[in-house]
């Protein structure tokens, strides 16, 4: 793989800026940077100590940047990009990520919400409040952290249960008729015991006015999540921290496409109400009235956890139970005529893990932790994608209820070893072992039948697909810590992520191999002075099998493939700079080189609608090797800066994110260029008045500048779909801690 020009002159010219600040010119201010303490490697380290790429967001900075969910830590994170088709999350690190929210597949980036792995895509779609910190792990992370890590890890960590009686009240306002309200409150029982009561409620008004009379419009929202924690500390050394988490969310963000175009795109000749507007769409209304409700989703959540100390070891056992019931509808043909509908679509799931982790805690040469982890997953998906005009009235053809069943534990363990004062060998890896199988039956909603359902063809046939696959995956890093402050680090780690099933499994598909991958990573970190620290690292990934999702024959629908090999290779930077007194400049950026080196059968086949004739609908897709094409969604170059100024009462921060175009998909037709994501950069920005005695008033705004960008694009049945992300929006918070 040759690196891009730009990738090249790049580390002269940053080199060089470094140079420029460190030297007799840079600002002098009093204060100092602040240390950062994270836990990425499980244990409590410095940032400058941790030979590991990770981004970090405190308290302060989620709540400067207005980060409420997934989507503003994505705008913050070079590298990391989020979409939201239909209330999914869909996270891609380096052009790493799963498009697809069905069961049987598995995402590339690994959530976790206070070490609680959050299987299902749309468990992270709720709100955060009440967060410590954000820890964006880049790079695969098996070893400590286990499945579906290839691509990276997302840690979010709430704030402790604290001894101190201590809570919190906001309200925020805005446009579009947004509303919030959250609190927190913090109550020590006794000496040794106390509770944490979190709550947030937010709702909004859509985006997108559906101009047909008694559809539904898109992109509201209406969203409840509560928590409850209570920390008993036995002794000095054992303590019980016990949690339940109620989360409820009635969604249709992003739920809605509009056409790419007024035009025939396919081919074919429909007629019916379309519209390209951002804050409009034109959607049938079957599958409302299949569905009065709406879509939504439920999260229900306990863990429990207990750390202390055997032998002089440090333990900690953990286990959690996790049900999760989403239920929504998509309109596949963006017109007003019922053409291609997902009349309801249903996954319930329910997610049980446990694990247990011993380490050592010596101040001595040798450290290790070890640990062993169990995870099982049952998901019910029902499916039913609908024929209306096309099919001669309301019925039922890709029509599916499934089953799918995951059963994984892993095996782990990491030694540090000081070989001198100054330099650190880390060797360790973890075994994987997955079962998963998937039972696939015609569907049925006796709740809903108001109109004749057929199961046509091999959905009405049982099938039933079992798999397993196992891994052992090793890690090794070289650490040498520098005279003044700061380290150098060489990583080099495989990953690996298991097979899965496309859904509905009656489409006879093979299951996917397991993606895999080989990394290296050299990493710099350093404070060049009191005011300004720079982390950076180069890095070089080797991919067999990249699970790549794209759209699917016959329209519509999307699936996933092995890409057989992938390479990526890149720099990534942050530098923060306390300019003065009263001023902090954080930049970060990305550079990408990637691309498929064997890739054969990309792009769809002929796409054979109704008739069986390609030429009937005016074109067909052939597969078309991809090798030396960019990998999707995979921005060339992105980078974020923030700008955090406070004099007195008064602060202000203005952020400022930019990504560089990529695609979508491969798919090759007259429209391709849709899509595409165009360059883009979204501007937000926060100005807060500390009016003291914990009283403080915030102003905000987000996509100051408007930009028109998209969350999706996609081949529907008889056109081409985009899904538009938000618009500017603006608010007021007013907040009272005590």
């Amino acid at each position: 793989m040759k690196l891009s020009l730009q990738l090249l002159r790049l580390p002269a010219l940053f080199m060089l800026s470094l140079c420029v600040l460190s030297g007799n010119t840079l600002a002098q201010s009093s204060k100092t940077l602040e240390e950062i303490i994270i836990t990425a490697q499980k244990k409590e380290e410095s940032l400058l100590d941790s030979a590991i790429d990770v981004s970090v967001f405190s308290n302060d900075e989620l709540e400067k940047y207005s980060i409420t969910d997934v989507s503003g830590i994505a705008l913050s994170v070079p590298g990391l990009t989020f979409q939201n088709t239909g209330g999914w999350a869909q996270l891609y690190l380096r052009g790493v990520g799963t498009r697809v929210s069905q069961a049987g597949l598995d995402p590339g980036v690994a959530v976790y919400v206070d070490d609680r792995y959050v299987g299902r895509q749309s468990g992270i779609m709720f709100a955060m409040n009440d967060m410590e910190r954000i820890e964006v792990l880049k790079g695969p992370q098996g070893v400590l952290f286990g499945r579906n890590s290839t691509g990276g890890a997302v840690r979010v960590i709430s704030n402790p249960v604290s001894d101190e009686m201590e809570g919190k009240i906001s309200m925020s306002l805005g446009d579009y008729d947004y509303k919030k309200m959250e609190g927190m409150l913090n109550v020590p029982i006794s000496d040794n015991f106390a509770i944490r009561a979190t709550y947030q409620h937010r709702e909004r008004e859509a985006f997108k006015k559906n101009i047909i009379a008694g559809g539904y419009d898109y992109d509201d929202l209406d969203q409840s999540i509560a928590r409850l924690r209570a920390k008993w500390t036995i002794s000095d050394d054992t303590s019980v921290e016990l949690s339940h988490m109620f989360a409820s969310m009635k969604d249709m963000s992003n739920a809605g496409a509009v056409s790419a175009d007024t035009g025939n795109s396919r081919g074919i000749s429909l007629g019916g109400i379309t519209t390209t507007r951002r804050d409009q769409i034109a959607s049938s209304t079957t599958a409302v009235e299949l569905n009065p409700d709406g879509p939504k989703r439920y999260m229900d959540s306990t863990a429990i956890r207990i750390d202390t100390v055997v032998g002089g070891y440090d333990v900690v056992l953990f286990a959690n139970d996790s049900m999760n019931d989403e239920r929504f509808f998509g309109d596949y043909d963006a017109t007003s005529l019922n053409d291609v509908d997902v009349a309801l679509t249903e996954n319930m799931s329910d997610e049980t893990g446990a694990g247990l982790e011993i380490s050592s805690n010596n101040d001595g040469r040798l450290n290790w932790i070890a640990g062993v982890n169990y995870f099982e997953q049952e998901v019910n998906y029902d499916f039913d994608l609908r024929l209306g005009v096309i099919g001669g009235g309301n019925v039922a053809t890709s029509t599916a209820w499934s089953t799918y069943n995951l059963e994984t534990y892993g095996i782990f363990a990491s030694v540090d070893y000081e070989i001198s004062d100054r330099l650190t060998l880390t060797v360790g890896g973890r075994y994987t072992k997955e079962d998963k199988d998937v039972l696939t039956r015609c569907s049925s909603y006796p709740e809903y039948a108001q109109n004749a359902r057929v199961c046509l063809g091999a959905a009405a046939k049982p099938n039933f697909i079992a798999e397993s696959w196992s891994s052992f995956d090793p890690k090794a890093t070289l650490t040498y810590n520098l005279e003044d402050n700061g380290i150098i680090y060489a990583t080099f780690a495989t990953g690996f992520k298991s097979g899965g099933f496309n859904q509905p499994a009656n489409r006879g598909s093979v299951p996917l191999e397991p993606e895999e991958i080989e990394m290296i990573e050299l990493g710099y970190k350093t404070e060049l002075s009191d005011t300004l620290r720079l982390t950076s690292s180069l890095f070089m990934y080797d991919y067999k099998d990249l699970q790549v999702t794209r759209a699917a024959s016959g329209g519509g629908t999307v699936t996933t493939e092995n890409a057989t090999d992938s390479d990526i290779m890149g720099l990534d930077f942050d530098i923060t700079w306390l300019a003065s007194e009263n001023l902090m400049i954080r930049f970060g950026g990305e550079f990408l080189d990637t691309e498929y080196t064997d890739y054969t059968t990309a792009g769809r086949v002929n796409n054979i609608v109704l008739t069986g004739n390609p030429d009937a609908i005016g074109y067909g897709y052939d597969y078309f090797n991809a090798e030396g094409e960019s990998l999707l969604r995979a921005a060339d170059m992105s980078w974020f800066m923030s700008l955090d100024y406070q004099s007195g009462p008064m602060s202000m921060n203005i952020s400022y994110s930019w990504t560089d175009d990529y695609l979508f998909d491969f798919v090759r037709h007259p429209s391709s260029e849709s899509l595409r994501q165009e360059a883009h950069g979204i501007m937000n920005a926060r100005a807060t008045y500390d009016a003291g005695n914990g009283m403080s008033i915030s102003v905000w705004g987000k996509n100051i500048g408007d930009e028109v960008y998209l969350n999706d694009s996609v081949i529907g049945a008889s056109n081409q779909r985009i899904n538009y992300a938000h618009p500017r929006t603006w608010g007021v918070d007013l907040t009272y801690d005590f």
